[in-house]
């Protein structure tokens, strides 16, 4: 289990096709909150990317929010991988 020691974010919001994503310590489990211009159409995709990462680095407590304007998988991705390295940061 890794544990999230530190709120971090990765990101910009002001173009299209990217991303911010904020992660800080949680208790309870992961929570995940997504924002994103396209939640209709991908929501469920981008949950289960975020879903994924947080496997990958064995992530179980952590609150995970995403204001996505656009971004595709490998771009979402590439954030959520940065920012759980940051937030594991000491």
């Amino acid at each position: 289990m890794s544990d999230i020691k530190k709120k971090a974010q990765v990101g910009n919001v002001d173009q299209n096709a990217d991303c911010v994503i904020v992660i800080e310590p949680s208790e309870g489990g992961n929570q995940i909150f997504l924002e994103s211009l396209v939640k209709t159409q991908y929501g469920d995709a981008i949950i289960a990317s975020a879903e994924d990462e947080l496997k990958k680095y064995n992530v179980t407590n952590a609150k995970l929010t995403i204001t996505d304007r656009g971004a595709i998988d490998c771009v979402l991705r590439a954030r959520l991988e940065a920012v759980i390295k940051r937030g594991m940061e000491a």
